[in-house]
């Protein structure tokens, strides 16, 4: 049994880690902060985030159910392209999770103002939710946050 470990970091009480997100079919991809969120069902990108990486959120299908969060209810999409996640190690290895489509973003409420929506984009996290976190173990202290991860060894064929 090996065990890969996942360093992120926090911000004021906020657990962060940083993860490869990645749409092969649109040809996109970038390294992402996700806040780790146990109280999270789902994972999901932010709108904002979506747009910095070029994805057009007015092309995207329309989830079937909202999202509540601290604001109220809010609209999602769902990126209907398989998305990949990678995890990088402390020693470089790294973790795959694959979303064969479905994957969530979170969009502003559309009656806010301006100057509110861009409040809301600025304060919104991109999160993992327990969708991912349960295939890890979760470390968080003031400093650190840890992702554990515990895989058989693979046999090698001679």
């Amino acid at each position: 049994m090996i065990t890969l470990r996942f360093r992120g970091f926090t911000i004021g009480k906020r657990p962060i880690i940083q993860v490869f997100f990645e749409i092969p079919a649109l040809k996109i991809s970038k390294m992402i902060n996700f806040l780790v969120d146990t109280g999270s069902i789902f994972s999901a990108i932010t709108e904002k985030e979506a747009m910095l990486m070029g994805i057009d959120c007015s092309m995207l299908p329309d989830s079937k159910v909202e999202t509540i969060g601290f604001g109220g209810f809010f609209k999602t999409k769902i990126i209907n392209k398989p998305v990949i996640l990678t995890f990088r190690s402390e020693k470089g290895e790294e973790y795959k999770i694959r979303y064969s489509s479905g994957f969530i973003v979170i969009l502003a409420p559309s009656n806010l103002s301006s100057e509110d929506r861009e409040r809301f984009l600025g304060l919104t996290p991109n999160v993992l939710g327990m969708d991912v976190l349960t295939k890890f173990k979760i470390h968080i202290d003031k400093h650190t946050t840890v992702l554990e991860l515990a895989q058989k060894k693979r046999k090698r064929k001679v």
